[in-house]
């Protein structure tokens, strides 16, 4: 798989460069196939368009490199399809989020009455022995 080049622009206003890359290969190429070739970072790399000519082994590919994920996310369109599925998965971990927060919160709930459970103990010792020194009293009076 011999892959090359051929046109290379920088856009600073949107913040990407613009690759046209050309691969010569028996078998079509897949988009990370075309990803690996440019040799930038997949999540900031979107593949516009792929052509290949009819019974040509070469590939032509319209490649955008972004600078960063915010100038990605300003400037891609994403499908409906796709932005609800996105929106979907972003709510279920929120939700694991929030329940894992209220599980650790009632587990320190659990924890503070058993010790306040232990302190009853104490003062029923004490109790007790408040009663023996009444006792005590008691005698030395009579």
């Amino acid at each position: 798989m011999k892959s090359e080049i051929i046109k290379e622009v920088a856009n600073p206003f949107l913040e990407r460069k613009e690759i046209l890359v050309r691969i010569n290969s028996e078998v079509t190429p897949s988009i990370t196939d075309f990803k690996k070739v440019c040799g930038k970072d997949e999540e900031l790399t979107i593949i516009k368009r792929i052509n290949s000519n009819f019974g040509d082994h070469t590939f032509t590919a319209e490649v955008l490199i972004y600078d960063n994920k915010t100038a990605k996310k300003n400037i891609e369109i994403i499908p409906k399809k796709v932005r609800k599925k996105m929106e979907a998965e972003e709510k279920a971990e929120e939700k694991a989020k929030k329940d894992a927060e209220k599980k650790a919160i009632e587990e320190s709930k659990k924890e503070i009455p058993k010790k306040v459970e232990e302190t009853p103990s104490l003062e029923k010792d004490e109790t007790e022995t408040n009663k023996t020194s009444d006792k005590e009293v008691k005698e030395t009076k009579a």
